[in-house]
Protein backbone atom coordinates (compact mmCIF):
# COMPACT_ATOMS: atom_id res chain seq x y z
CA UNK A 1 0.00 0.00 0.00
CA UNK A 2 2.76 2.50 0.57
CA UNK A 3 4.52 2.23 -2.94
CA UNK A 4 0.94 2.90 -4.64
CA UNK A 5 0.20 5.52 -2.51
CA UNK A 6 3.78 7.08 -2.95
CA UNK A 7 2.90 6.91 -7.09
CA UNK A 8 -0.22 8.25 -6.14
CA UNK A 9 1.09 11.69 -4.73
CA UNK A 10 3.06 12.34 -7.90
CA UNK A 11 0.42 11.76 -10.61
CA UNK A 12 -1.33 15.08 -10.47
CA UNK A 13 2.30 16.99 -11.57
CA UNK A 14 1.66 14.68 -15.18
CA UNK A 15 -0.81 17.60 -15.99
CA UNK A 16 1.36 20.38 -16.01
CA UNK A 17 5.27 21.26 -17.48
CA UNK A 18 7.36 19.22 -19.65
CA UNK A 19 7.11 15.62 -19.83
CA UNK A 20 10.08 12.98 -19.85
CA UNK A 21 10.89 8.91 -20.00
CA UNK A 22 13.67 6.90 -20.44
CA UNK A 23 13.82 2.92 -20.14
CA UNK A 24 15.28 -0.31 -21.13
CA UNK A 25 13.87 -3.61 -21.59
CA UNK A 26 15.68 -7.27 -22.12
CA UNK A 27 14.06 -10.11 -22.43
CA UNK A 28 17.39 -12.66 -21.80
CA UNK A 29 18.11 -16.60 -22.52
CA UNK A 30 21.13 -17.38 -20.20
CA UNK A 31 23.02 -20.48 -20.20
CA UNK A 32 25.72 -22.00 -18.41
CA UNK A 33 28.95 -23.80 -18.88
CA UNK A 34 31.06 -25.45 -16.31
CA UNK A 35 28.95 -26.71 -13.61
CA UNK A 36 27.37 -30.10 -12.92
CA UNK A 37 24.34 -28.92 -12.99
CA UNK A 38 24.24 -25.60 -15.71
CA UNK A 39 21.26 -23.50 -15.72
CA UNK A 40 19.45 -22.75 -18.74
CA UNK A 41 16.59 -20.05 -18.19
CA UNK A 42 15.17 -17.28 -19.51
CA UNK A 43 14.14 -13.20 -17.45
CA UNK A 44 13.45 -10.13 -18.46
CA UNK A 45 15.47 -7.33 -16.73
CA UNK A 46 14.05 -3.42 -16.92
CA UNK A 47 13.92 -0.31 -15.94
CA UNK A 48 12.10 3.52 -16.28
CA UNK A 49 12.41 6.52 -15.10
CA UNK A 50 9.39 9.33 -16.07
CA UNK A 51 8.50 12.88 -14.96
CA UNK A 52 7.41 16.07 -15.68
CA UNK A 53 9.46 19.15 -14.97
CA UNK A 54 8.48 22.90 -14.64
CA UNK A 55 10.20 26.44 -14.97
CA UNK A 56 9.40 28.60 -11.49
CA UNK A 57 10.50 32.06 -12.42
CA UNK A 58 13.53 32.95 -14.51
CA UNK A 59 15.85 31.48 -12.63
CA UNK A 60 14.18 28.00 -10.73
CA UNK A 61 12.18 24.54 -11.58
CA UNK A 62 10.62 21.77 -9.90
CA UNK A 63 10.66 18.13 -11.29
CA UNK A 64 8.73 15.55 -10.26
CA UNK A 65 10.29 12.15 -10.75
CA UNK A 66 9.30 8.43 -10.48
CA UNK A 67 11.60 5.46 -11.17
CA UNK A 68 11.19 1.75 -10.76
CA UNK A 69 11.41 -1.64 -12.74
CA UNK A 70 9.23 -4.59 -13.68
CA UNK A 71 11.68 -7.35 -12.28
CA UNK A 72 10.20 -8.49 -9.44
CA UNK A 73 7.56 -9.81 -12.22
CA UNK A 74 9.45 -11.30 -14.64
CA UNK A 75 12.42 -12.60 -12.08
CA UNK A 76 12.37 -15.52 -9.65
CA UNK A 77 12.70 -14.33 -5.82
CA UNK A 78 16.12 -16.93 -6.41
CA UNK A 79 17.13 -14.27 -9.13
CA UNK A 80 18.25 -15.07 -12.25
CA UNK A 81 21.37 -16.89 -12.93
CA UNK A 82 25.10 -15.22 -12.77
CA UNK A 83 27.75 -17.77 -12.30
CA UNK A 84 30.27 -16.22 -9.55
CA UNK A 85 27.51 -13.78 -8.39
CA UNK A 86 27.47 -12.98 -4.77
CA UNK A 87 24.84 -10.60 -3.08
CA UNK A 88 24.86 -10.36 0.68
CA UNK A 89 21.91 -9.86 2.98
CA UNK A 90 22.86 -6.73 3.53
CA UNK A 91 22.15 -6.41 -0.55
CA UNK A 92 19.10 -8.08 -0.15
CA UNK A 93 20.44 -11.62 -0.39
CA UNK A 94 21.74 -13.88 0.57
CA UNK A 95 21.92 -15.00 -3.54
CA UNK A 96 24.84 -16.86 -5.11
CA UNK A 97 25.26 -17.29 -8.12
CA UNK A 98 22.22 -15.35 -8.86
CA UNK A 99 21.41 -11.47 -8.99
CA UNK A 100 18.56 -10.01 -7.18
CA UNK A 101 15.60 -8.26 -8.72
CA UNK A 102 15.46 -4.49 -8.47
CA UNK A 103 12.94 -3.03 -6.19
CA UNK A 104 9.47 -2.09 -8.32
CA UNK A 105 9.53 1.05 -6.97
CA UNK A 106 13.05 2.69 -6.67
CA UNK A 107 12.02 6.53 -6.57
CA UNK A 108 9.39 9.26 -6.43
CA UNK A 109 10.97 12.26 -6.11
CA UNK A 110 10.60 16.23 -5.76
CA UNK A 111 13.80 18.21 -6.77
CA UNK A 112 13.43 22.06 -6.18
CA UNK A 113 15.86 24.17 -8.08
CA UNK A 114 16.45 28.15 -7.95
CA UNK A 115 19.77 29.31 -8.91
CA UNK A 116 22.64 27.20 -7.52
CA UNK A 117 20.88 25.87 -4.98
CA UNK A 118 18.92 22.52 -5.04
CA UNK A 119 16.26 20.95 -2.75
CA UNK A 120 15.81 16.80 -3.04
CA UNK A 121 12.77 15.43 -1.37
CA UNK A 122 11.87 11.38 -1.42
CA UNK A 123 9.75 9.07 -0.02
CA UNK A 124 11.81 6.64 -1.60
CA UNK A 125 14.56 7.96 -3.93
CA UNK A 126 18.36 7.87 -4.36
CA UNK A 127 20.88 9.45 -1.84
CA UNK A 128 23.50 11.16 -3.30
CA UNK A 129 26.18 8.34 -3.07
CA UNK A 130 28.54 6.64 -5.93
CA UNK A 131 28.20 7.26 -9.58
CA UNK A 132 24.72 6.95 -11.39
CA UNK A 133 23.77 3.30 -11.03
CA UNK A 134 24.89 0.34 -13.56
CA UNK A 135 21.71 0.28 -15.07
CA UNK A 136 21.28 3.73 -15.99
CA UNK A 137 25.16 4.80 -15.83
CA UNK A 138 25.92 5.29 -20.45
CA UNK A 139 28.94 3.06 -20.15
CA UNK A 140 27.26 0.14 -18.58
CA UNK A 141 23.18 0.54 -19.95
CA UNK A 142 23.48 -1.77 -22.84
CA UNK A 143 24.30 -4.90 -20.55
CA UNK A 144 22.22 -7.42 -19.77
CA UNK A 145 23.35 -8.21 -16.37
CA UNK A 146 24.41 -6.77 -13.70
CA UNK A 147 28.45 -5.88 -12.72
CA UNK A 148 29.78 -9.05 -10.50
CA UNK A 149 30.78 -6.01 -8.19
CA UNK A 150 27.41 -5.21 -7.82
CA UNK A 151 27.15 -6.51 -3.90
CA UNK A 152 30.26 -3.76 -3.09
CA UNK A 153 29.03 -1.08 -5.96
CA UNK A 154 25.31 -0.78 -6.07
CA UNK A 155 23.61 -3.26 -3.26
CA UNK A 156 23.63 -0.32 -0.87
CA UNK A 157 21.32 1.80 -3.29
CA UNK A 158 18.26 1.33 -1.35
CA UNK A 159 16.86 4.74 1.02
CA UNK A 160 13.58 6.01 2.19
CA UNK A 161 12.70 9.65 3.49
CA UNK A 162 15.44 11.23 1.81
CA UNK A 163 16.00 14.58 2.57
CA UNK A 164 18.98 16.10 0.55
CA UNK A 165 20.54 19.81 -0.57
CA UNK A 166 23.00 21.13 -2.36
CA UNK A 167 24.51 23.58 -4.91
CA UNK A 168 26.66 23.88 -7.94
CA UNK A 169 29.07 26.54 -9.27
CA UNK A 170 30.67 26.79 -12.73
CA UNK A 171 32.36 22.99 -12.87
CA UNK A 172 31.61 21.60 -8.95
CA UNK A 173 28.65 20.66 -7.14
CA UNK A 174 28.26 19.19 -3.95
CA UNK A 175 25.40 17.32 -2.07
CA UNK A 176 24.59 15.72 1.07
CA UNK A 177 21.51 13.82 2.07
CA UNK A 178 20.15 12.19 5.19
CA UNK A 179 17.93 9.19 4.93
CA UNK A 180 17.01 5.84 5.91
CA UNK A 181 18.41 2.41 4.52
CA UNK A 182 15.80 0.39 3.79
CA UNK A 183 17.20 -2.71 1.81
CA UNK A 184 14.17 -4.85 0.38
CA UNK A 185 13.77 -9.17 0.33
CA UNK A 186 11.93 -11.75 -1.31
CA UNK A 187 9.94 -10.42 -3.74
CA UNK A 188 11.07 -6.78 -4.08
CA UNK A 189 7.60 -5.25 -4.21
CA UNK A 190 7.26 -3.45 -0.97
CA UNK A 191 9.14 -0.57 1.28
CA UNK A 192 11.40 -1.57 4.07
CA UNK A 193 10.67 1.97 5.92
CA UNK A 194 11.70 3.37 9.61
CA UNK A 195 13.48 6.29 10.91
CA UNK A 196 16.46 8.35 9.75
CA UNK A 197 19.91 6.57 10.17
CA UNK A 198 21.94 7.14 7.68
CA UNK A 199 23.69 10.20 5.85
CA UNK A 200 25.99 10.87 2.48
CA UNK A 201 27.50 13.22 0.90
CA UNK A 202 29.07 14.04 -2.61
CA UNK A 203 30.90 16.29 -4.77
CA UNK A 204 31.00 16.24 -8.55
CA UNK A 205 33.82 18.16 -10.77
CA UNK A 206 32.47 18.35 -14.40
CA UNK A 207 35.84 20.38 -16.13
CA UNK A 208 33.68 19.78 -19.56
CA UNK A 209 30.53 18.54 -20.88
CA UNK A 210 31.46 15.28 -21.53
CA UNK A 211 33.78 14.43 -18.72
CA UNK A 212 32.83 13.99 -15.05
CA UNK A 213 34.69 13.09 -11.60
CA UNK A 214 32.97 12.07 -8.39
CA UNK A 215 33.65 11.05 -4.62
CA UNK A 216 31.12 10.65 -2.24
CA UNK A 217 31.10 9.10 1.19
CA UNK A 218 27.95 7.45 3.45
CA UNK A 219 27.13 5.83 6.80
CA UNK A 220 24.96 3.36 6.41
CA UNK A 221 22.08 2.30 9.11
CA UNK A 222 22.65 0.54 12.15
CA UNK A 223 25.50 -0.93 11.80
CA UNK A 224 27.69 2.21 10.42
CA UNK A 225 28.10 0.38 7.34
CA UNK A 226 30.78 2.34 5.55
CA UNK A 227 30.59 3.22 1.66
CA UNK A 228 33.45 5.50 -0.12
CA UNK A 229 33.21 5.77 -4.03
CA UNK A 230 35.25 7.61 -6.77
CA UNK A 231 34.72 7.43 -10.13
CA UNK A 232 35.57 9.24 -13.72
CA UNK A 233 34.01 9.13 -16.92
CA UNK A 234 33.77 10.37 -20.19
CA UNK A 235 30.82 10.59 -22.41
CA UNK A 236 30.47 11.52 -25.79
CA UNK A 237 27.95 10.88 -28.64
CA UNK A 238 29.21 7.47 -29.39
CA UNK A 239 31.14 6.44 -26.94
CA UNK A 240 30.86 5.96 -23.24
CA UNK A 241 33.97 5.07 -21.09
CA UNK A 242 34.25 5.29 -16.81
CA UNK A 243 36.24 3.51 -14.13
CA UNK A 244 35.28 2.91 -11.40
CA UNK A 245 36.32 1.88 -7.40
CA UNK A 246 34.39 1.32 -4.69
CA UNK A 247 35.00 0.24 -0.65
CA UNK A 248 32.03 -1.32 0.92
CA UNK A 249 33.21 -1.96 5.03
CA UNK A 250 36.72 -4.01 4.51
CA UNK A 251 36.04 -4.64 0.70
CA UNK A 252 37.00 -3.39 -2.53
CA UNK A 253 35.30 -3.13 -5.60
CA UNK A 254 37.20 -2.30 -9.04
CA UNK A 255 35.58 -2.01 -12.57
CA UNK A 256 36.29 -0.29 -16.31
CA UNK A 257 33.56 0.23 -18.27
CA UNK A 258 33.08 1.08 -22.20
CA UNK A 259 30.44 0.90 -24.76
CA UNK A 260 30.29 2.44 -28.04
CA UNK A 261 27.44 3.24 -30.42
CA UNK A 262 28.56 2.85 -34.23
CA UNK A 263 25.42 3.47 -35.89
CA UNK A 264 23.48 -0.26 -35.66
CA UNK A 265 25.90 -1.76 -33.69
CA UNK A 266 26.71 -1.56 -30.29
CA UNK A 267 29.72 -3.03 -28.95
CA UNK A 268 30.28 -3.20 -25.27
CA UNK A 269 32.84 -4.20 -22.61
CA UNK A 270 33.47 -4.83 -18.76
CA UNK A 271 36.74 -5.56 -16.90
CA UNK A 272 35.83 -6.03 -12.62
CA UNK A 273 37.81 -7.46 -9.77
CA UNK A 274 36.35 -7.93 -6.52
CA UNK A 275 37.48 -10.29 -3.58
CA UNK A 276 40.19 -11.18 -5.84
CA UNK A 277 39.24 -12.45 -8.54
CA UNK A 278 38.64 -10.88 -11.73
CA UNK A 279 35.66 -10.99 -13.84
CA UNK A 280 35.36 -10.05 -18.06
CA UNK A 281 32.13 -9.39 -19.94
CA UNK A 282 32.28 -8.50 -23.78
CA UNK A 283 29.28 -8.02 -25.70
CA UNK A 284 26.98 -7.04 -28.99
CA UNK A 285 23.97 -5.56 -30.19
CA UNK A 286 22.55 -4.88 -34.09
CA UNK A 287 19.80 -2.40 -33.54
CA UNK A 288 17.23 -3.02 -36.37
CA UNK A 289 15.47 0.31 -34.86
CA UNK A 290 18.05 3.09 -34.32
CA UNK A 291 17.06 6.52 -34.03
CA UNK A 292 17.16 8.82 -31.56
CA UNK A 293 14.38 7.91 -29.29
CA UNK A 294 14.15 4.74 -30.21
CA UNK A 295 16.14 1.45 -30.49
CA UNK A 296 15.50 -1.59 -30.95
CA UNK A 297 17.88 -5.07 -31.34
CA UNK A 298 19.50 -8.72 -30.17
CA UNK A 299 22.75 -9.18 -28.68
CA UNK A 300 24.73 -11.67 -26.50
CA UNK A 301 26.53 -11.14 -23.80
CA UNK A 302 29.68 -14.09 -22.45
CA UNK A 303 31.60 -13.97 -18.86
CA UNK A 304 34.92 -14.52 -18.36
CA UNK A 305 36.51 -15.83 -14.87
CA UNK A 306 39.58 -15.79 -13.66
CA UNK A 307 41.45 -17.35 -10.43
CA UNK A 308 38.40 -20.73 -10.68
CA UNK A 309 40.70 -23.67 -11.00
CA UNK A 310 40.46 -24.29 -7.08
CA UNK A 311 36.80 -24.11 -7.51
CA UNK A 312 36.54 -26.84 -10.23
CA UNK A 313 34.88 -29.31 -8.34
CA UNK A 314 31.56 -26.79 -8.10
CA UNK A 315 32.27 -25.20 -11.95
CA UNK A 316 34.01 -27.11 -13.49
CA UNK A 317 36.66 -25.98 -16.04
CA UNK A 318 36.53 -22.48 -17.26
CA UNK A 319 33.01 -21.29 -15.72
CA UNK A 320 30.95 -19.76 -18.34
CA UNK A 321 27.81 -17.46 -19.04
CA UNK A 322 26.44 -16.68 -22.33
CA UNK A 323 23.29 -14.42 -22.78
CA UNK A 324 21.11 -14.00 -25.99
CA UNK A 325 18.74 -11.74 -25.59
CA UNK A 326 16.72 -8.77 -27.50
CA UNK A 327 16.47 -4.92 -25.95
CA UNK A 328 14.49 -2.20 -26.64
CA UNK A 329 15.53 1.11 -25.18
CA UNK A 330 13.65 4.05 -25.19
CA UNK A 331 14.20 8.24 -24.18
CA UNK A 332 12.06 11.21 -24.47
CA UNK A 333 13.66 14.06 -22.71
CA UNK A 334 12.57 17.36 -21.29
CA UNK A 335 13.98 20.51 -22.89
CA UNK A 336 17.71 21.36 -23.72
CA UNK A 337 17.87 23.57 -20.94
CA UNK A 338 16.90 21.51 -17.96
CA UNK A 339 19.34 21.68 -14.98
Amino acid sequence: MKTFAALFLFLPTLAFGQSFFEGALFATHVSESGPLEPRNEVFSTSWFSAGVERSIGEHGSMTFRVRGSLEPLTIKREGYPQLLQFISVGSGGPLEDAMRAHDLLGEAAVDVRYRALHLYLAPVGEPPLGPEPFERRASSTEFAEAPFTYDVSDGWRHATRVVGAGFQTGIFQLDGAVFHEAVTFDRHTSLEDGSIDSWSARAVVAPTADLELQVSHGVLGETDDKITSASISKTTGKVALSALWTRRGSRDGYGAEATAHLGRNVVMGRAEQIDNRTHVTVGYIFDFIAREQWRAGVGANVDYHTKTHELGSRYGHKPQGVYLFARVRATRRASPSRP
